[in-house]
């Protein structure tokens, strides 16, 4: 079984939007690394249609060891409204979002990321289907914009596995569920 990983840039008080009007450069070092390192060992990404349109475009323009990572990962991205997806390797993840990813969680490869996406995240959340909660926990608080966990989501209780700090200050927490 293939695990599903969230990771996730949050600001000090849980705020997942506009993440490119308080996140630390893109560019830096540690960052960087840390986002190349996870990419290979995963084979899929998981993103929401806004995600998708943002990342789409991004990265295809682009080059260097992280740009090939993500162009060349299998995309799978969640919509009821997009019609035929341009960037390489995607495919549309249509109609019961919660049963396709369990049957993409069910089938052979590495891991699979689930990027930003925050509507796409909280119906994983309620169905159970991350395995592993990686928050890049930035030193701000924002005060305005959606949340990573919404209000009506059941209790989970989680693990911390793993914690580090990079020299930017951003604390990089990782939980696995205790399903």
């Amino acid at each position: 079984m293939r695990k599903l990983i969230l990771s996730n840039n949050v600001t000090l008080d849980g705020r997942v939007g506009d993440a490119l009007d308080w996140s630390i450069p893109g560019d830096d070092e540690d960052f960087v690394r840390r986002h190349i390192d996870l990419l290979t060992r995963s084979d899929g990404l998981i993103l929401g249609r806004k995600s998708y349109e943002f990342f789409a475009a991004v990265w295809p323009s682009r080059s260097g060891e992280f740009a090939d990572l993500m162009n060349g990962i299998a995309k799978y991205v969640a919509s009821n409204t997009m019609a035929d997806p341009e960037w390489q390797n995607t495919q549309l993840i249509e109609g019961d979002i919660p049963e396709a990813v369990g049957k993409l969680k069910d089938g052979p490869g590495k891991g699979l990321i689930v990027y930003a996406s925050g509507e796409l995240t909280n119906t994983l959340m309620a169905h159970d289907l991350i395995d592993e909660y990686q928050l890049w926990v930035h030193p701000v608080v924002f005060g305005r914009g959606p949340r990573l966990f919404a209000d009506d989501l059941e209790r989970m209780d989680l693990e911390l596995v793993d914690s580090t700090v990079i020299p930017a200050g951003v604390a990089i927490l990782t939980y696995r569920s205790n399903r």
